[in-house]
């Protein structure tokens, strides 16, 4: 192993595991909360599990088990066998196999009996009775220090404090004490001076002033040595220990019980036990300095400058007297060489270059002398691949950056998680930069979305979040707004993109088709004109020049062909003509959906009219609120959201609907319709969405953004349930609307329309079920009571903050009340919508972190 012989500049790499003692030695290793404490003990042979592999966390410690830790805690032996036949008033241990334990505590006071006979070694020690012990184990005499008689128990409780031994010991006092909690109070005694009765005190320094020793030094000779900075932690081969490597003195531990990476690059001390010579075996614990503090972790791909700071995930931080950007050498897990500055990371993670190793890989900033700023940085190399192929013995990977060679992984060499198969996506950190020697290979997750927005290097996908495009080996990875994807993202960046939807976008309905066609002077190609439907609502009369990419050549051999796509759905590209490719949407243009050609009638029993649609379902299937549908009636026609089909009323079925077609995707084993057509020959118009107005809360100004070339209006608004934005067809914002504000709107594909500023701000004074009593102002009549709505609108917000808050009609909460100067005042807490003729609340936008909007708005109570 190559030791690093920097100082704190000089870092190293994660390994792989994040907990000080993250032993997997017993089979419930994931019960144990004290695992410091357990690690500990155990390693020095104070506590042990059981034969089935076990530790048994929360089972309780007799009083006997606690008398044989005890033992070994102050002799450093396990045998007591010659303490047995030792005198004892205790008539009930001679034949127990702690007789000698407890003979031994009891000759020096640790311990004492039920009675001056019974010691009860099986009963349950509780961790006030454990405290009582240590604590005389710690020096004090339990008469003198008040352990005994009738405020034993208070007094315990007073110094176990005082001496830190309930530090993390999280049960209770009085009840069975579980192993776990056994194990933190003597782990707490371990490191606790002892006492020495002096002038007339327990006092815990010597005449010079100087801390006594510790219980671990003064009976186990265990010593917390200064270790510097730690550079390396490495399993030994075909051992359950690690050995580490430190800058004090470039020294070596052997037999470290646990992996203790996570340390990596912060100053070190080190648990050991010395013997008369001051020479040590092993070591039984590594502990950061106190002074040794993260400061951040993250990913590579977080890191960014900021002046001469670096910044992480949004976070700036400053850099220690000595280091800067061009300083702070990050180095990989034992190599001292090809070292690179955190600036050279932070240019990595810039969205024009940033790879699926920058994304992946890790970085911690470290403080190693307690001043809040950066003098040392750590990071983990991280890979990226898919698995491509899987035997009983290797799998197989491709990487997805440049210039790292695919390969073929044993499983005997890796730790890998169950069920590894083709296609996966996996991170992958090499047994190099582990403490193990077994690289380490996790599986990735893949989030099916729709991309919603690009710009350059960046989409926004799954919310509102907008993640960095990665160069990958085949190249940048490339999405198109609009359209569903399976991404992998890792670090907040796409490393690879799987398109499932290629034509939703592209997806549009043809109302009508012209009877003839049109020719070019000296060409034989023909065009023919078709009126198109698109998803944002909006139609033209364009040029069809060809079909399924074929060109139109004959009038003859195309007019049936045409006149098939009429009324129906269509795949189309514009062509740099200005004309259209269309192809009819079928079983084998179906979008990455499933197509139904033949629409079935509605089984409803409202369905009196034995068409396609009813009562909200077309085909008896139910209507995504994402859905696109176009309705084609005798008299117009319109491009309706699967939300205003579900909002619909149950008359609407009088239209007796037909369908040339639907296409449904499946979501938790049910199909939803996705796109359909909906033709009516009754001569009436489009019917509307009964309850389509909507209610929103602003959370940012309005503003300009750029859709697909174009600029448009966007308002960043919290609907109660999430944040979106609101894409409104004009070129910049009809509503000056600002953080704070509140809105209506409807939905009209995918634009928002009829967007206003609405509500009052006020003071609600009075709340129940069906009632609402407010105040708006300080005229005489100043009050209000107003019916709430049948479908009224609860929206929850943090108006400090303008942000979105859960929330309920339930939660709805009555106005702050103020005084000023004498005067009893209400403080305004929401925003009242009412309804067009007055007199009843439509929504209700209230603040639900404080109850209040504006604290010098105040109205007279």
């Amino acid at each position: 192993m190559c030791h690093l012989k920097k100082v704190l500049a000089l870092v190293l790499a994660f390994a792989c595991a994040f907990t000080m003692f993250a032993s997997a030695a017993f089979t419930d290793q994931a019960d144990i909360k004290a695992t410091d404490a357990v690690d500990m003990l155990v390693a020095l042979g104070v506590v042990d599990g059981f034969e089935d592999g076990s530790f048994q966390p929360n089972g309780t410690v007799t009083r006997a088990q606690m008398a044989k830790m005890i033992y070994v805690l102050r002799t450093g032996k396990s045998d007591a066998s010659a303490y047995n036949n030792d005198k004892t008033s205790f008539t009930d241990i001679n034949s127990h196999w702690a007789a000698g334990y407890i003979k031994y505590c009891q000759s020096l006071g640790i311990i004492a009996g039920k009675s001056n006979t019974k010691f009860d070694p099986n009963g349950k020690v509780t961790a006030q009775e454990a405290a009582k012990m240590l604590l005389v184990t710690l020096g004090y005499n339990a008469e003198k220090a008040g352990l005994v008689g009738s405020n034993w128990a208070s007094k315990t409780n007073a110094l176990a404090d005082e001496n830190g031994l309930l530090k993390d010991v999280n049960t209770s006092f009085t009840a069975a004490c579980p192993r776990q909690y056994a194990a933190q109070l003597i782990y707490n005694t371990v490191f606790a001076p002892t006492v020495v009765w002096r002038d007339d005190a327990y006092q815990h320094t010597n005449v010079l002033d100087k801390d006594n020793q510790t219980v671990g030094e003064k009976y186990m000779n265990l010593v917390k040595e200064t270790a510097g900075v730690l550079y390396a932690c490495s399993e030994v081969e075909g051992k359950d220990y690690y050995t580490i490597s430190t800058s004090a003195g470039q020294k070596t531990y052997n037999k470290v019980p646990t992996d203790v990476s996570e340390l990596l690059g912060q100053n070190v001390k080190v648990l050991v036990k010395h013997d008369n010579n001051g020479n040590y075996d092993k070591a039984y614990g590594v502990y950061a300095d106190e002074d040794s503090k993260i400061l951040a972790t993250g990913f590579v791909s977080g890191l960014e400058t900021d002046g001469d700071k670096i910044k992480l995930d949004g976070t700036s931080y400053k850099f220690d007297n000595g280091y800067s950007l061009d300083t702070t050498l990050v180095y990989d897990t034992n190599k001292d060489t090809n070292a690179v500055s955190l600036r050279s990371l932070a240019n990595a993670a810039d969205k024009t270059v940033v790879t699926p190793t920058v994304a992946a890989s890790k970085i911690k900033l470290i403080d190693n002398d307690g001043n809040g700023k950066v003098d040392a940085a750590v990071k983990t190399p991280v890979q990226v691949a898919k698995v491509t192929s899987v035997s009983k013995t290797s799998f197989s990977v491709k990487y997805l950056t440049a210039g790292v060679s695919n390969k073929t992984i044993d499983f005997d060499d890796a730790e890998v998680y169950n069920g590894i198969k083709k296609d996966d996506f996996v991170t992958i950190i090499d047994d190099a930069n582990r403490a193990s020697d077994k690289s380490l290979v996790e599986k990735l997750d893949v989030v099916s979305t729709k991309v919603a927005s690009t710009r350059t290097n960046e989409a926004k996908a799954t919310g509102t979040d907008w993640y960095k495009l990665a160069v990958a080996k085949d190249g940048r990875v490339s999405v198109t707004s609009g359209n569903e994807y399976d991404l992998v993202i890792v670090g907040g960046v796409i490393v690879d993109a799987d398109e499932t939807a290629a034509s939703t976008s592209t997806v549009a309905y043809i109302a009508d088709v012209k009877n003839n066609a049109e020719t070019t002077l000296g060409s034989k190609d023909i065009t023919w004109k078709v009126g198109i439907y698109f998803q944002d609502g909006t139609n033209d009369e364009v040029k069809v020049s060809k079909i399924g990419g074929t060109k139109l050549k004959d009038v003859a051999s195309y007019a049936s062909v045409m006149a098939g796509l009429k009324q129906q759905l269509v795949t189309y590209s514009k062509l740099s003509d200005g004309t259209y490719d269309v192809k009819l949407v079928s079983a084998t243009n179906k979008v990455g959906m499933d197509w139904t050609a033949t629409v079935a009638a509605s089984t409803s029993s409202k369905n009196t009219n034995h068409d396609v649609y009813a009562v909200q379902k077309i085909g008896n299937k139910s209507v995504a609120d994402d859905a696109y549908v176009f309705v084609d009636t005798a008299k117009e026609v319109k491009v309706l959201t699967g939300k205003q089909i579900n909002n619909w009323s149950d008359e609407v079925n009088k239209l007796a609907f037909t369908s040339n077609g639907m296409l449904t995707k499946d979501s938790n084993g049910i199909a939803y319709v996705k796109f359909a057509t909906l033709i009516s020959q009754n001569n009436e118009k489009v019917p509307g969405a009964s309850k389509d107005t909507l209610y929103a809360y602003v959370v940012s100004d309005a503003y300009k953004t750029d859709v697909d070339g174009e600029d448009k209006a966007a308002y960043d608004v919290w609907t109660g349930t999430e944040v979106k934005t609101l894409i409104q067809d004009a070129s910049a914002p009809t509503v000056q609307a600002v953080a704070g504000d509140v809105i209506s709107y409807s939905e009209n594909g995918k634009y928002a329309d009829e967007i206003k500023k609405v509500g009052t701000e006020a003071a609600i004074t009075g709340y129940d079920k069906n009632n609402v009593t407010y105040r708006v102002d300080n005229t005489q009549n100043n009050v209000y009571t107003y019916e709430l709505d049948d479908d009224c609108v609860f929206i929850a917000m943090n108006d400090d903050k303008n942000t979105g808050m859960e929330g309920s009609k339930d939660a709805v909460t009555t106005a702050n009340e103020k005084t000023v100067s004498g005067v009893d005042y209400y403080v305004t807490n929401a925003y009242i919508v009412l309804n067009d003729d007055g007199d009843k609340i439509i929504a209700i936008v209230y603040d639900a972190d404080d109850s209040k909007l504006d604290p010098e708005n105040l109205f007279v109570k």
